[in-house]
């Protein structure tokens, strides 16, 4: 089992700061973002110095996943509607073997796969 400490954005301001301005994140930290609804959700790395991975999910599993490029105004989008989006250090679904279809437990301020 994998575990994650996340910080939670769920409202207007906390989603649209996110993880702008940082320099790092902590190993196996992350930002969950949770939408009050369904959407297909967009970011981009726009004030963001960390090259991120992110991933879109809904009904309590990953449904898509991306690459968030620091610094870029170009838009990573799910291809999924999804209910909430998980933005991680880059590679970490790649070296923890985590992908589509993984389910994913959320308890506070922490994810397991």
């Amino acid at each position: 089992m994998i575990k994650l400490n996340v910080e939670i954005a769920d409202n207007y301001l906390t989603m649209a700061k996110g993880l702008m301005g940082r320099q790092e994140l902590p190993q196996n930290a992350g930002m969950l973002f949770k939408f009050p609804s369904i959407t297909e959700a967009r970011f981009w790395g726009k004030d963001t110095y960390i090259p991120l991975d992110i991933a879109f999910i809904h009904d309590d599993k990953i449904v898509d996943i991306g690459y968030i490029t620091p610094l870029s105004t170009r838009s990573t989008i799910s291809r999924v509607p999804c209910t909430m989006a998980l933005e991680t250090n880059a590679g970490f679904f790649n070296k923890n073997r985590i992908s589509i279809g993984h389910k994913v437990s959320i308890n506070g301020n922490e994810i397991e796969f």
